[in-house]
């Protein structure tokens, strides 16, 4: 078989991926049950999804099973819903208990039913001096005209039977470990009316320096409703703030 990035490039919409070169591309993709895919030429595709994101390819399942290979380059738009949670190695029996499952893990499930709409910009993949940028796929969290943006990638941890959730009375250690479960890295960005993207590398540095004429109502806003600018959910509300804040400074 051709190396995979020699695959990735002769790869053309509408090609149907064999089963063995989906086990290469990527050892943890986003998988969701339905999707609406809007493309570059104006057609619009829908099925259920694969989302590989540090290569920036869409896997779609057409209703034939046929799958359609999509890389954010042909990609105008596209929504997902109903995200498959893999815990990997955790044993069944602790797969749906609040218990033992950590918390992190647990939020991941605030996702899952709901329409979660994508876009696509220019990134240099976080790499300051590189001569040029590529399309690539970000999650839209706000309105705009800045939209607040996230990309996520799925790391594989080992469960720590020792830690405190899993000490609970309820069930004792399984045996056959160790055991893993899917978690959830994320980095946050800015798109901006422009169409790029500014980097939350330190997420309240940097959103203020991005709006310094808001900053000090920015601040004052955020400690009168207890929103902190890690949170993912929080910084989308600072950042509609914010917005607010410019277009009436603009009338």
């Amino acid at each position: 078989m051709l190396p995979l990035l020699r695959t990735l490039g002769i790869l053309t919409l509408g090609s149907v991926l064999p089963q063995a070169a989906l086990g290469q591309l990527s050892a943890t993709p986003r998988t969701f049950t339905s999707s609406t895919v809007v493309l570059t030429n104006g057609d619009t595709l829908r099925g259920s999804l694969i989302l590989h994101s540090e290569l920036d390819v869409l896997l779609i399942t057409m209703a034939d099973n046929t799958v359609r290979t999509v890389p954010a380059m042909m990609v105008r738009t596209f929504a997902v819903r109903g995200e498959i949670m893999s815990f990997d190695r955790l044993p069944a029996q602790y797969r749906n208990s609040s218990a033992f499952v950590p918390a992190r893990v647990r939020r991941r499930g605030q996702d899952v039913q709901r329409s979660r709409p994508f876009l696509v910009y220019p990134w240099n993949r976080d790499r300051d001096q590189a001569p040029a940028s590529a399309p690539a796929f970000f999650e839209r969290l706000n309105g705009g005209p800045v939209i607040l943006l996230r990309r996520q990638q799925l790391v594989q941890r080992a469960v720590p039977w020792s830690d405190a959730y899993f000490n609970t009375g309820y069930a004792a250690r399984p045996a056959g470990g160790p055991y893993y479960y899917t978690d959830v890295r994320e980095n946050l960005y800015l798109g901006t009316p422009q169409g790029s993207i500014v980097a939350l590398r330190k997420p309240r540095r940097d959103l203020l320096a991005y709006f310094p004429a808001e900053a000090a109502q920015i601040e004052r806003y955020a400690e009168e409703y207890g929103l902190n600018f890690t949170d993912s959910a929080h910084l989308a509300r600072l950042v509609d703030y914010a917005n607010s804040l410019r277009a009436v400074a603009m009338q």
